[in-house]
This record gives C-alpha cells, sequence and structure tokens, in this order.
C-alpha cells in the first residue's frame, strides 16, 4: 500500500509539473506561409482587364513627361533634407492634375525633430508632402511613395536613382485618377514623398510614429533603377531582429584658455571620452551580437581652448539572435554610462533618442499580387519562378510595414527586369547616368504600369485587400511573440 502511495504520488507530482508547463509556458506562434501560389490569387477578369489596357495608354501618353521629370531631377541634384526645388517642382505637377499638396509634417517626435533641425534645419520636414485624390469614395487609399534625394557628394549625383522615382508614381497615379473618375471606381490616390532615405534618421518610421499614415490602406514604393540580370520571386516575412536605437549626445562644459587658466574650464571632450571608454568597457558583458557605433558630430575648433562643446551621435546594433526588450536594456546602460561620464568630468549632457532602426515584413499576399504584374511588364526571360531574397516591407524595413501592407522594390522585391542592362555599381555615376538613356527611360513607363495594376486590383478586388490585413495581423502576432517588434510599435487604425 505504501509503494502505491508513493507511486500515485509521484505520478500527481509529474501531471501537476506538466499541467504548470502547460499552463505557464505560452504556446509557439508559427509564422504564416511565406509564399501564395499565384493561382490562388482571384483571376483577373475581362473588365479588370481592360481598365489595366486602358491605364497602359494613360501612361503611354504620359511617359514622354515621365522621361523629362526623370532628366529634370537629374540634372537638377539636391541631397536628403534639401530637396526644396525638386518638391516644389514635382507637387507642382500634381497640381496640375487636381491633386491637393499639402507640405510638411506635424506632431514628430520632440527628440527626432531637435535632432533634424540641429543638423539640417528641417525641422517637420518642410519638404515632405502628401498630394490627395478622391474617387468615388475615400476607401481605400492607395499611396505611392516617392523618393527624390539625390547622394551626398560635390556635386551630389542620383547615383541611387532616386530621379526614377518620382516620374513613377506619378505616372502610376495619374493614370490611375483618369480611369477612377471615367468608371466612378472608389478609393482615393496619394502620392507621398519621403525626404532623405540616403541620410538617417529614418523618416518614414518618424512619420508613421507621428500618425501621417494612419488613413492610408496599402503602400506602393519602387526604388527606381535599371536592374541587371534576371530576378527571383521574394518571399514573404520579416528579416529577424536587425534593431538599431540611435541616440544624439549633446556634451556641454566651460570653455577656458588650454594653457592660461585650464582650471577654470570643464571639458566636453573629457566627458565624451569616458563615456567612449565606459562603452568600450562593455562590450566584454554584452552579448556577442551587439554592435556599438559611435561619431563626433561637433567638437572644438581649436586645440588652446577647453573644448566646452561635443555633440556626439551613437548607435547600438542588436544583431539577429537578440529582440527589442534586449535592445532597450543596452541603450539604458549607455544612457547612463553617458549621464556618469558628465557627472565625472562635471559637465552636463542632454540625450536625444531620435531613431528606432527595425526589420520590416513583407505579406505573401502582396508579393503574388506585385509578382504577377513583376512577370506581366518584365522582359521576356528576365524572371524566374525559383525563390529569391525575403522582401521585408515596402519603406526598406521600417516600423510602418508592421501596420500598413505595401510592396516595395528592396531586398528581393525589385518592380521589373529589363534584357541587356549593363551591370552598374550601386550609387555610382555610371548607375545615374543609365537613367537617362533608352534603357533608363523605356523603364519608367515599364514600373509605372506594373505600379498601376497592383492598385487597379486592390480597389476592384477589395477581397485582395482583405486577405492582405488578415495575413499581416498573423504576421503582427509572430513579430511580437518572437521579440521582433513590441506592441508600442503598432498603430491599430480601427480600418
Amino acid at each position: 500500500m505504501k509503494m502505491k502511495r508513493q507511486l500515485w504520488l509521484i505520478l500527481g507530482i509529474v501531471f501537476l509539473n506538466i499541467l504548470f508547463i502547460n499552463i505557464s509556458t505560452p504556446l509557439a506562434v508559427e509564422p504564416p506561409p511565406q509564399l501564395i501560389p499565384l493561382e490562388e490569387l482571384p483571376p483577373e477578369t475581362p473588365e479588370i482587364t481592360a481598365l489595366r489596357e486602358k491605364i497602359e495608354a494613360y501612361i503611354d501618353e504620359y511617359s514622354s513627361r515621365m522621361i523629362e521629370i526623370s532628366d529634370y531631377l537629374y540634372y537638377n541634384p539636391e541631397p536628403g533634407y534639401y530637396e526644396y526645388e525638386s518638391s516644389k517642382y514635382v507637387a507642382a505637377e500634381l497640381e496640375k492634375y487636381g491633386f491637393e499638396v499639402q507640405f510638411g509634417v506635424e506632431g514628430l517626435d520632440e527628440g527626432y525633430n531637435s535632432v533634424i533641425e540641429k543638423l539640417h534645419n528641417a525641422r517637420n520636414l518642410p519638404t515632405a508632402f502628401t498630394a490627395k485624390y478622391k474617387g468615388k469614395s475615400e476607401y481605400p487609399v492607395i499611396a505611392f511613395t516617392t523618393e527624390m534625394d539625390a547622394l551626398r557628394g560635390d556635386p551630389p549625383f542620383h547615383g541611387c536613382a532616386h530621379n526614377q522615382q518620382p516620374p513613377v508614381a506619378l505616372g502610376a497615379a495619374i493614370a490611375m485618377t483618369k480611369i477612377m473618375d471615367e468608371y466612378n471606381l472608389p478609393g482615393s490616390i496619394w502620392v507621398i514623398h519621403l525626404p532623405a532615405e540616403e541620410i538617417p534618421p529614418p523618416d518614414p518610421t518618424a512619420m508613421f510614429k507621428a500618425g501621417y499614415f494612419d488613413e492610408v490602406d496599402f503602400i506602393l514604393q519602387t526604388h527606381g533603377g535599371v536592374n541587371s540580370g534576371k530576378i527571383k520571386r521574394p518571399l514573404a516575412g520579416t528579416g529577424g531582429a536587425t534593431l538599431i536605437s540611435a541616440n544624439l549626445y549633446e556634451f556641454k562644459g566651460k570653455t577656458a584658455h588650454a594653457s592660461g587658466d585650464p582650471w577654470n574650464g570643464r571639458d566636453a571632450g573629457d566627458a565624451l571620452r569616458a563615456m567612449w571608454m565606459m562603452v568600450d568597457m562593455i562590450r566584454e558583458h554584452s552579448k556577442p551580437e551587439f554592435r556599438f557605433h559611435g561619431a563626433i558630430i561637433e567638437t572644438a575648433k581649436a586645440p588652446n581652448v577647453i573644448n566646452p562643446y561635443v555633440l556626439f551621435d551613437h548607435w547600438v546594433r542588436a544583431t539577429p539572435g537578440l529582440n527589442q526588450e534586449e535592445l532597450n536594456k543596452k541603450v539604458e546602460q549607455v544612457n547612463i554610462i553617458a549621464q556618469a561620464a558628465a557627472m565625472g568630468t562635471f559637465c552636463e549632457v542632454e540625450i536625444n533618442h531620435y531613431a528606432d532602426y527595425v526589420n520590416g515584413v513583407s505579406t505573401a499576399w502582396a508579393n503574388a499580387l506585385g509578382w504577377y504584374y513583376t512577370k506581366m511588364y518584365s522582359d521576356e526571360g528576365m524572371t524566374l519562378d525559383e525563390l529569391g531574397d525575403l522582401a521585408s516591407g515596402w519603406d526598406v524595413g521600417q516600423w510602418a510595414s508592421w501596420s500598413i501592407p505595401g510592396l516595395g522594390s528592396e531586398r528581393g522585391s525589385i518592380t521589373i527586369a529589363m534584357a541587356d542592362v549593363p551591370p552598374t555599381a550601386g550609387h555610382s555615376q555610371e548607375k545615374a547616368d543609365l537613367t537617362t538613356t533608352p534603357l533608363g527611360h523605356r523603364s519608367l513607363a515599364l514600373m509605372a504600369k506594373r505600379q498601376a495594376a497592383v492598385a487597379l486590383r486592390l480597389i476592384t478586388q477589395p477581397e485582395l485587400l482583405d486577405k492582405i490585413n488578415e495575413e499581416l495581423k498573423q504576421w503582427q502576432e509572430y513579430g511580437l511573440a518572437k521579440g521582433y517588434i513590441t506592441e508600442d510599435m503598432l498603430r491599430h487604425r480601427g480600418r
């Protein structure tokens, strides 16, 4: 009897342990499929095909103007945050076609706003704009985003082919509005200029946090550029956990003559050196997936005075294997180090958190729709159905793609592929020059047709947008469970 009681006791303990584990351990959240067979897409009906062919005709009619816009931006390049003439030029073209244009972004986070004001005099992003055109009804809002900043240089130049983005967006958007008016279709078409893509901090994330995209239901972005080589079908999903937190540290001391009376000064440079030394010390006590990057933005101009001011830009990067919570804790450590360094050198420090970089997410339903038209508008034999890279989100992998679905053109999701394109290095003068050739000019209409075709399907077949949004919710659950994102990174828009 005693043996039986002991056996039952042991079995009871085992059962309770199993029950406790099942209750206390959350169930693993599986990601949705990364690929949707094209056969599962709702078919393009004859009526939609007829509308798409009309859109193609409108884009062909506008193609000479698209070439003019691309070449104008190529010959008049402006770097990020200084796209004043470029943005006015593109906005004026949209106004000719009935778009209502509004410049600037209100409600930006103060830390971010103060940084871009200090570095670029760009508070509230004065070159950003949204151009709106309303159809039969407001919903759905399909937005074509565009960038027009040139790479920094002397002089600046369009080595990333951003001169092609505005004409592609305009060609697609203008053609769509004509069809919507002619056939009384629902929805709104927006064109949104995202400034300074080539210069941190990431403006789309800051704009998203300010609610700038809250009314948008789908984003279409093409990076521009005549791409060489065949392209493979992109996979949906998120890139893992390559996360960055960017902070600006403003050390303030007191100047004095470095020889005559240095004892009357407090050296902000000493504070920075102390901070950097202590950051170097915590590398040993940080997981190997962490990276620490720093750059001195402003400092003393002369060696014979005590340095009263240093502006230091510092990033903490969490590579795959780490999550957002771990990154936040590490940034908190760095902030404490900065405060300690200031105290130890009798200086002051002001800390401004101005940017977060996270991997974006793409959906298999949106990718399937985009791939269908990528194959249609690419040159024969230039698309491969074998699987390619992960497409990481419409805005080159940032916060907004977790709440607003879309299609981008980075990381395996290039819009179209053309034959006989010579290879050129990214961010090179050769890449820029290629946009002014017959190949570059021909690519504009092809990219615009692909973008407009996707927009047309979303407006005429709303069940597609429903499927995309349902899948995005599954990716959100997966991202939250894995720690790739946190709840405060999402905006629930109530659509």
